[in-house]
């Protein structure tokens, strides 16, 4: 006869590490839609280091760099110049843009109820509210 042996459920999952609180349980990966060639995306910078790393992106003359947060306390950056319009995902929150575009080329962000755009100045970095950066799912640069 071969006695069964009934654990309970708890005994028989895997272990798994505790989440880390600190550094934020809904992480999201914030997405631009396409990216062309020569066009890149910094991800998990520091929010200390955020308008450090904007200014670094736009320092050429023609370049777009967008900052949005990815819900764990950092940002990805994006390094933009092809003049198209493109489809966001995971745009929620701590939306920042510095324009270095040339020839009053702006940026322009849409959605159902909200429309934002941040003209181009080489020294300014604009910020949206989050309500209004989750209503986005378009952006222009151009």
């Amino acid at each position: 006869m071969i006695a069964a042996v009934v654990l309970p459920l708890a005994a028989q999952a895997p272990a798994q590490a505790a989440p880390d609180v600190a550094t934020g349980t809904s992480a999201w990966t914030p997405e631009i839609y396409p990216l062309f060639s020569g066009e890149f995306v910094w991800r998990d910078v520091t929010s200390a280091e955020r308008d450090d790393t904007l200014k670094t992106c736009a320092w050429a003359s023609g370049i777009a760099c967008v900052s949005v947060g990815q819900g764990d306390g950092r940002h990805s950056v994006f390094h933009l110049f092809k003049c198209d319009t493109r489809s966001l995902s995971n745009f929620i929150d701590a939306l920042a843009v510095l324009n270095n575009q040339t020839g009053g080329a702006q940026v322009q962000f849409w959605g159902p109820t909200y429309y934002r755009y941040m003209p181009a100045s080489s020294n300014t970095i604009y910020t949206v509210p989050d309500h209004v950066t989750y209503d986005f799912n378009r952006l222009d640069i151009c």
